[in-house]
């Protein structure tokens, strides 16, 4: 034996085993300090990246939110119908914006917090999506907001749902506060499962109560028992489970509770394959103790040189920078490893970019939208460029869409937005809106806006062909152009209000200057002051005399409202009665006439004056099925006679609704009430239609009895409405009396009454005392109110 532990070779032997052991010993514990190593990377790395997915998602989303009700918010067409009350239109409008970017929810707030419209989606039995009226409809919102704000970011529940929401407030006359509109998506388990498909852990939404109860989940997957039965006490970071790999954050509060997002994953099922691989490895430093010490170390340098790679990746991603490529291993776990960082990186990277993408495009035609828009003119302005812009809208959109179908109005908008994008000399084409487009040149003369404006002409004259059908592709364009002291801002409310004005008067394109602002501006302002006008008693009546041909006296007068403008003097009815229309406020200016003539009417008779006096309403009024009876209940609670009084209604607004309004007037005329119809032969009514209506007299309009002594026409139609009138036993009135030959011709043909400025304008109640005791035409005995 000694001489067996003497030999070279034995000793030579034993000193590499020894070595080798020693060797292999320090690669074995070298390999278990970079498993542990990889593990911790692992597991940090895992729920880092799934974080960075969860909020590049979650804040996706609320940027495209807040990036379209800011859109909508700015909404011309929209802010009308707003501000008109149209509710049916209003709905229709949101719906329609809520449907382009498939929100869950929209709703509009008024400015006194009142919930206006609430639309929520939802599938039906065949799993196609449906549109409903929300349950808080009509209720005050639960969410008070800041006034100051211009959006608004927020968690809500209606109706059992969570939404993810962004509110942007609707603006009028520069910063007049309308009210707000925001857009909302769900968060539900149908979003915590496209969250897990993207990270690969259990996705989930969780409400904590104040007592760590949790009320709610939403999870992607079937419920852990044993994961969530302390789920509140590990959300709020009292509690932590070992065995899951767990992360969460508080999202908010909604109805006193916590809302959180949270992701877990089995500790197990992460390290499952890292352990596989240490086996592995384990085996291979057994089975290699014959190698050599190099071959040792360059296996210990090939495991632990990619790791270090894959770390360092791992930092890049997690800094947001994507363009780093990972170095691949020459072993497969860690080569595959390796390139699914690659795979996880692009396709964050091509999400990032889809984002970007959508928030700066339309997504029907692909053009630039109106926040590439202002880059691009913020740009220009830093640069102080000089440029042009060109609103252009598409004409008869609305009829398209609801004779055609939406479908239909679709391919209209991306033909016409091809067309524009084709245009030569044109340096960005983008779409608005709904039907509005945006035309800029940077580069350009005065005299190019005639050439913009052919150009338009020539592209759109070619008729479009869809499906069959040949349609027209009309256009209305409002031109403004920067100078160096305009705001973006300004040069883009400059166009607008030129192609609101070219819509309103029907021109096929106006370029803009001060004084369509000026009106535009004036217009808002008699809007916003139109309700207090009629609450504070700045307006008043004048009345118009009526004389009665037959006996030569005034027995009658017609009673015209003014606005006393405390800045802009008197303002005449043709100015405000229609923005009364528009607005809904013209029951409270008929009712505010009426009362104020009762009132006249009693002075005078007290006086010794008695004098009958018309009222004109409107077709706003018939639509009030309270207003007949009002009339009549304040008649009476005045006591004055109800035959005193006449009410004058235009043609257009009884053709309106016929049967509706031949039921109201046949119940006043039936109470005793004089009827008329007023600007008789400008309307739509046909000689039918005049027969059925319970009316006592027809005015015959200014426009026939102007003219009349030198138009042979205007002789023949005044002629011819008289005899009609008396073969169907009415009154008749000829407004627009302006010399005396004009009078002796209608008395002569059996006219019963005239008014016009030959007689006297329209003036003040005293005034009216004045000028008609010092008239010829005033009625010294007692007269009959009735003709």
């Amino acid at each position: 034996m000694p001489r067996f532990w003497n030999k070279l070779q034995t000793r030579i032997f034993l000193f590499f085993v020894i070595l080798l052991v020693i060797i292999q010993g320090f690669s074995f514990w070298m390999s278990f300090q970079t498993h542990k190593q990889l593990e911790q990377q692992q597991i940090s790395s895992r729920i880092a990246n799934a974080v960075e997915v969860f909020r590049n998602q979650f804040d996706a989303r609320s940027f495209y939110l807040g990036v379209f009700s800011e859109v909508v918010s700015q909404d011309y067409s929209l802010k009308e119908i707003f501000i008109e009350g149209d509710m049916g239109s209003f709905l229709t409008a949101l719906g329609n914006h809520q449907r382009r970017i498939k929100a869950n929810l929209s709703m509009s707030v008024d400015k006194d917090g009142k919930i206006i419209a609430q639309l929520i989606s939802g599938k039906n039995d065949k799993g196609q999506t449906r549109y409903r009226l929300g349950p808080e409809q009509g209720k005050v919102f639960s969410v008070s907001f800041n006034k100051a704000q211009s959006t608004v970011n927020l968690l809500y529940q209606v109706g059992g749902s969570l939404y993810q929401m962004q509110f942007s407030r609707i603006t009028a006359g520069g910063n007049t506060l309308l009210g707000w509109v925001g857009f909302g998506f769900k968060i539900d388990a149908e979003l915590a499962t496209e969250l897990m498909h993207q990270t690969g852990l259990t996705t989930g939404f969780a409400l904590v109560d104040p007592q760590f109860k949790v009320s709610e989940v939403r999870q992607s997957t079937a419920t852990d028992g044993d994961m969530l039965k302390d789920l509140a006490y590990q959300l709020v970071g009292k509690f932590s489970d070992h065995r899951y790999l767990f992360w969460s954050q508080k999202l908010g509060a909604i109805d006193n509770k916590a809302l959180y997002t949270y992701m877990y994953l089995p500790r197990e099922q992460v390290l499952a394959p890292l352990k596989e691989q240490w086996w592995q490895q384990l085996w291979i430093v057994i089975s290699m103790l014959p190698l050599s010490m190099l071959a040792a170390y360059y296996i210990s340098r090939s495991i632990t040189k990619p790791i270090k790679h894959l770390i360092e990746q791992a930092k890049f991603i997690a800094g947001g920078n994507y363009d780093h490529k990972v170095k691949e291993s020459s072993t497969i776990e860690l080569a595959q490893l390796a390139h699914e960082f690659s795979e996880m990186q692009q396709a964050i990277l091509s999400r990032e970019q889809r984002i970007v993408y959508q928030a700066f495009h339309d997504p029907l035609t692909n053009l630039p939208n109106r926040n590439e828009l202002d880059r691009m003119l913020s740009t220009w302005m830093e640069q102080d460029e000089q440029f042009m812009i060109c609103l252009v809208n598409v004409k008869r959109m609305t009829e398209v869409n609801a004779t055609l179908g939406h479908g239909v109005g679709d391919e209209i908008i991306k033909e016409v937005g091809r067309r524009l994008e084709s245009m030569k000399n044109v340096n960005f084409a983008c779409r608005i809106s709904g039907d509005e487009f945006a035309l800029v040149l940077n580069d350009f003369h005065v005299d190019d806006i005639g050439q913009l404006i052919a150009s338009l002409r020539e592209k759109m004259a070619r008729r479009y062909r869809y499906q069959g059908l040949s349609l027209e592709l009309d256009l209305t364009m409002g031109v403004a152009i920067r100078n160096h002291s305009s705001s973006m801002f300004s040069v883009l409310q400059q166009a607008n209000t030129a192609l609101q004005y070219a819509k309103s008067n029907k021109l096929e394109y106006q370029i803009y200057d001060k004084q369509i602002d000026q009106h535009t501006v004036e217009r808002l302002q008699l809007i916003n002051g139109l309700k207090s006008a009629i609450e504070s008693d700045q307006l008043v009546l004048y009345y118009q005399p009526k004389l009665c041909l037959k006996k030569n006296a005034v027995i009658k007068v017609e009673a015209l409202v003014r606005w006393a403008h405390p800045e802009k003097g008197m303002i005449p009815p043709d100015v405000f009665i229609p923005i009364a229309e528009k607005t809904g406020q013209m029951n409270a200016l008929t009712r505010w006439v009426l009362e104020t003539a009762i009132k006249q009417y009693k002075q005078w008779r007290a006086k010794g004056i008695e004098l009958g006096i018309a009222i004109n309403i409107s077709a706003e009024n018939l639509k009030d099925s309270s207003f007949c009876q009002w009339v009549l209940n304040t008649i009476s609670q005045h006591q004055v006679p109800i035959s005193a009084f006449t009410l004058e209604i235009t043609e257009d607004a009884v053709v309106s609704d016929l049967d509706s309004a031949i039921m109201q007037l046949s119940y006043w005329r039936a109470k005793g009430l004089k009827l008329s119809i007023d600007d008789f032969g400008t309307g739509y009514s046909s000689l039918g239609q005049l027969k059925q209506l319970p009316v006592d007299e027809v005015k015959i309009d200014r426009s026939f009895v102007q003219q009349l002594m030198s138009n042979t026409d205007d002789q023949i139609i005044v002629k011819s409405t008289i005899e009609l009138a008396h073969n169907l036993n009415l009154f008749v009135v000829a407004e627009g009396v302006e010399n005396q030959d004009t009078l002796d011709w209608l008395r002569e043909r059996g006219c019963e009454m005239a008014q016009g400025y030959h007689l006297s304008k329209p003036i003040s109640g005293s005034d009216l005392e004045t000028w008609l005791l010092q008239s010829e035409y005033f009625y010294h005995s007692t007269p009959q109110v009735q003709i």
